[in-house]
């Protein structure tokens, strides 16, 4: 009987030192495999920032824009939660794609050079590729018949109020001038030029006569402040503006 009870003390402290061991290892590596760390930029209105991702891809953000992206190269894909706009230059991998998802599609690449524009707030989504080559596919909130691959010089733009798909050719630069502090626009309307203007200088703009925002305008921006555009808005457009507290507003002449 002593020994016996000896025997039932021992495997009862060995299953005891067990269950610890256990209890200690596999919540350790059910936290590993659950809790991956994500890192978010961001580029507060009225300033560009630059990051370098984990795998040494290179993105510009605009103003008013984030991206959300894991602390540790992934094994199988490369991936980013844009809101805003961004421009990308990925490092190159076949192995590894590199996802960029907007919300509305999904873009898959292997190494090359683009811009995305995903603002929230915005009707369109704009992907503008410079070179290699880029594949949009489906995503959650909008499914395409079948994937669009783009080469260099060409344009996909999405409408979120139709839900319709345009591809364009285009001269790419333009569209990613705002990382080199320089904004070119092309018969832009004064309603998109104004939530340009918002986002990089960091004001607020209200305009009092909803008309003029047909208007439409063409110029290049480089290191003007915001004065300056004003200006050369009141000399080119039947406009005026006035500043009142920290809010501008710009009326018809």
């Amino acid at each position: 009987p002593l020994v016996k009870w000896n025997a039932v003390i021992y495997w009862s402290a060995a299953a005891l030192v067990l269950g610890l061991i256990f209890g200690a290892l596999i919540p350790g590596l059910f936290l590993h495999q659950q809790e991956e760390a994500f890192y978010t930029a961001i580029a507060p209105k009225g300033s560009v920032s630059e990051t370098i991702l984990p795998d040494s891809t290179r993105v510009f953000l605009n103003a008013g824009s984030s991206i959300r992206y894991r602390a540790s190269e992934g094994i199988r894909t490369r991936e980013v939660v844009l809101n805003g706009e961004a421009w990308f230059d990925v490092k190159h991998s076949l192995k590894v794609p590199f996802i960029v998802h907007t919300g509305f599609y999904d873009i898959r690449v292997t190494g090359t050079k683009f811009n995305v524009k995903a603002y929230k707030e915005d009707d369109e989504v704009i992907t503008t590729l410079e070179n290699g080559k880029i594949q949009a596919e489906s995503a959650n909130r909008f499914r395409m018949e079948k994937e669009i691959v783009l080469v260099p010089g060409e344009q996909l733009i999405y409408k979120k109020h139709d839900r319709s798909l345009k591809v364009n050719r285009v001269n790419p630069p333009i569209f990613s001038s705002w990382k080199d502090n320089k904004l070119i626009f092309i018969n832009m309307s004064l309603r998109e030029l104004i939530i340009l203007l918002e986002r990089k200088y960091g004001v607020d703009i209200l305009v009092t006569d909803q008309d003029i925002l047909n208007y439409h305008y063409d110029g290049t921006l480089k290191n003007e402040t915001i004065i300056e555009v004003l200006n050369f808005l009141q000399e080119t457009l039947p406009v005026y503006y006035e500043i009142n507290d920290q809010t501008i507003k710009i009326k018809k002449k």
